[in-house]
């Protein structure tokens, strides 16, 4: 595998996961206050419902910064990588 020295590419690619989850919290904020999210879910007037599938998405992200620590060290960081690449497809479909 070619290594890449240059500081810059390689902070520039690392603020893309960050631009990506910016992304994806300020498209569910579009998403809360359309009727077919409200009928979806059945929000209604019921606030912690609505609370509780936006605090997912954090939450989900504090579990998998935990636990790939101990899958990259188990399995390999390309490994691990490739996996989250895989189980963040799915959760976008």
């Amino acid at each position: 595998m070619k290594k890449i020295y240059n500081v810059y590419f390689l902070c520039g690619f690392a603020t893309l996961g960050g631009g990506l989850f910016g992304f994806d919290i300020s498209s569910m904020s579009g998403v809360l206050g359309t009727a077919a999210y409200t009928n979806y879910f059945q929000v209604g007037e019921g606030q912690y419902k609505q609370g509780s599938i936006t605090c997912a998405m954090p939450f989900g992200s504090l579990v998998g910064a935990l636990c790939s620590s101990f899958i990259a060290d188990r399995y390999s960081r390309v490994k691990a990588i490739q996996f989250s690449s895989i189980l963040w497809i799915i959760g976008s479909m």
